[in-house]
């Protein structure tokens, strides 16, 4: 058993820490308290406050594009169904069957014209209406339309697919990100990528540990010569965005204007040095997004204790890019791309399951920030305003 402090430290002296660290200016500000990330007390307090609460991310507009298209996801333990319905719409329920509340579809991806729970028969159609129910004529009074699949709130920004637990959520997601749409990310078109690859992995870490370890760019000449280091930004380009309690972001320009992380020569939506532009984001709490003018790739990430996350990420291709790959060549680009990725994520799964591991200490220095690490301040601030309130 763990006689680690950080493990069962009380919740009060853990919102605390995270209080005292976010009242610090950026200049003076220290890493997120260890407590945050080993506090079982705090990891169930960040669900109610957070998880059940937010804006997450599930998976992109493309993905379930036609009638019938469907994707399952979990937040806060909560499984869900995002599916397009016969009219385009695209809708998300909670995935239990409204009978005696078995999980309804097992699969992660797929189409179907209707949903059949396998325990008693009870089958819906995609708008999650009741329209069989074996038997239960022998019930009186029995209504099939008052046992419909529990509906969620949805929304969509630049292709991404949001749901939230919350019946009535704080902010309406398109309002509170048009800032950031308007000024950096809407020149791209995200809407228009088209979405080819979709992957789920486990670590061994907080789900904040790969927050912190995205949106900071400082590592990169370190730690990912395999892969992002090749482009050569040089630490000094790198701009971090405004403070927002929705979002955070840094960007910074490649040196060269062809080749990849450069805009295709028929990419006439950017302009000028956005051309060869990175954009890493995040969009509270836990949608992560490299954005370039040839690709961009996300992960959507959920707890599942202080000591593992699951992450769904995927990778979305613009369409003057998929036009230059002849048919059959697109699976074999497809595949060298997704190593690529994977490499990528070797290259973080060591640095994020270490960051986890190294914080477990009970006795650790200060700690301090990178000029260009001010991303994981504004995370902090954003954490002290969802859970200190």
């Amino acid at each position: 058993m763990s006689n680690n402090p950080n493990t069962s430290m009380p919740l009060k002296q853990v919102l605390e820490c995270l209080k005292g660290a976010a009242n610090l200016p950026f200049d003076q500000a220290v890493p997120v308290p260890a407590a945050l990330n080993h506090s079982r007390a705090f990891l169930q307090h960040e669900s109610e406050k957070i998880f059940t609460q937010e804006w997450i991310c599930v998976c992109r507009e493309d993905e379930v594009s036609k009638s019938g298209d469907f994707i399952t996801h979990e937040i806060a333990e909560v499984p869900v169904i995002v599916v397009c319905q016969k009219n385009g719409k695209v809708s998300a329920f909670v995935n239990a069957c409204a009978h005696r509340f078995a999980c309804l579809v097992p699969r992660e991806k797929g189409s179907a014209k209707k949903f059949t729970c396998r325990y008693h028969g009870w089958t819906y159609d995609n708008a999650g209406q009741l329209i069989g129910a074996p038997n239960m004529e022998m019930k009186s009074g029995f209504d099939k339309s008052q046992h419909r699949l529990r509906p969620l709130q949805l929304d969509i920004w630049e292709g991404f697919v949001y749901v939230s637990l919350a019946e009535k959520p704080s902010t309406r997601l398109n309002d509170v990100l048009a800032p950031f749409q308007e000024s950096v990310v809407g020149r791209y078109d995200m809407a228009g990528y088209q979405t080819l690859i979709r992957e789920t992995m486990v670590w061994n870490a907080n789900w904040k540990n790969l927050i912190e370890n995205f949106t900071e760019s400082y590592h990169v000449p370190v730690a990912h010569g395999k892969t992002f280091a090749q482009h050569n930004k040089p630490l000094e380009d790198y701009i971090c965005g405004e403070d927002s309690h929705y979002y955070g972001y840094h960007r910074a320009p490649q040196p060269l204007e062809t080749g990849p992380g450069a805009a295709h020569p028929n990419n006439h939506r950017l302009k000028g040095e956005w051309r060869r532009m990175m954009i890493d984001f995040c969009i509270y709490p836990c949608h992560l997004v490299t954005l370039m003018p040839d690709y961009l790739w996300y992960i959507t990430v959920q707890p599942a204790g202080t000591d593992q996350m699951r992450a769904t990420w995927g990778v979305a291709f613009p369409p003057e890019v998929l036009e230059d790959i002849a048919p059959d060549r697109l699976e074999s680009w497809l595949e060298e791309f997704k190593g690529y990725i994977d490499v990528a994520n070797d290259e973080d799964k060591i640095l994020v399951e270490a960051l986890h591991s190294g914080s477990r200490s009970p006795i650790l220095p200060t700690g301090t920030y990178h000029p260009i690490e001010r991303n994981l301040w504004q995370f902090n601030n954003y954490l002290a305003k969802k859970c200190c309130g």
